[in-house]
């Protein structure tokens, strides 16, 4: 059986993992992300995961998934809202020419949604929206079985959708967008914001919401809020039946989910209430997305 290799870039690793269509997993390995990543750093980290891969398991083709804006026609990763050095890398020319081998290349969060629809939880849906809660906030739809690109690849960016007008700085350099206040950069950025102090990560902020941090619980019910309208415009323009969340925010899903989902509810047609279902992603690895992404399009 043909194996495919699979590479998601995220704001905090760069992951491979090689399987078959079946999504059986032969080999995984990570490295971490570096936020101040040059073009050639950023290259050379994708070579060692790729080159480690290849080396324990040989594979038919190449996915990848990274962060936008990207020229999917090009193959360029034109820059990063969390990897801010990076411009015009020219990814997809370069994994071709040292690795010969063909090289599929899309937005990470659409290829987490091609993940979550073959193997995970959006599995038959009709319309599928899987929401990436990590670094930043990514957002990918897969309508019957096909990803939705826009334009060369950067449709979906729900995560800059402007909610909050004026409102906080995000990566992009843009105000008031939703990932400004949901995401691991936006709860932390926001608590900064509030009490002058940085926490290292999302762990730590939701430990403050399990201890009743007031803090943490007033930054968290806003963030809560403005995904809720961010959500609620998705469901108003693409119209799914199935709504997934990803990433690594998910694991304190207990603390806001319930709320997240209360609210959307109440703010979207009732009609649509009554029929789109939430789930938290079954843990399928956004490589195993990217690695979709190739057997999708291979063609030996």
């Amino acid at each position: 059986m043909k194996k495919y290799l699979g590479i998601d870039v995220g704001g905090g690793s760069i992951r491979g993992t090689i399987i078959d269509k079946e999504g059986n997993s032969y080999f995984d390995f990570q490295i971490p992300t570096n936020p101040n990543f040059s073009n050639k750093e950023f290259l050379d980290s994708i070579y060692t995961v790729v080159k480690h891969c290849l080396a324990a398991v040989p594979a038919d083709a190449i996915g990848i998934g990274t962060p936008g804006p990207i020229d999917i026609d090009t193959g360029i990763i034109i820059s990063s809202a969390n990897l801010k050095n990076l411009n015009n890398v020219e990814l997809v020319a370069f994994v071709k020419e040292t690795f010969h081998l063909p090289v599929y290349f899309n937005n990470d969060a659409n290829c987490a949604s091609l993940g979550e629809y073959y193997f995970g939880e959006g599995q038959k849906a009709n319309s599928l929206v899987v929401f990436t809660l990590g670094t930043g906030l990514g957002c990918g739809l897969v309508m019957r079985g096909k990803v939705f690109n826009g334009y060369k690849g950067n449709g979906m960016e729900a995560g800059h959708i402007t909610v909050v007008k004026d409102g906080a700085l995000c990566g992009c350099g843009q105000r008031g967008c939703v990932e400004a206040y949901f995401s691991t950069n936006g709860l932390l950025g926001r608590y900064f914001d509030l009490t002058n102090k940085k926490l290292e990560n999302a762990k730590e902020f939701f430990e403050l919401v399990s201890q009743n941090d007031k803090n943490a619980n007033q930054i968290l019910e806003l963030g809560i809020s403005v995904f809720a309208e961010g959500i609620r415009n998705v469901i108003h323009l693409v119209n799914p039946d199935k709504i997934v969340f990803v990433g690594g925010l998910t694991a304190s899903y207990d603390l806001f989910g319930k709320s997240l989902e209360e609210k959307v509810n109440q703010i979207i047609f009732p009609v649509l209430a009554s029929y789109v279902k939430f789930a938290v992603g079954k843990s399928v690895a956004g490589s195993f997305g990217a690695a979709t992404l190739a057997f999708q399009h291979f063609e030996p």
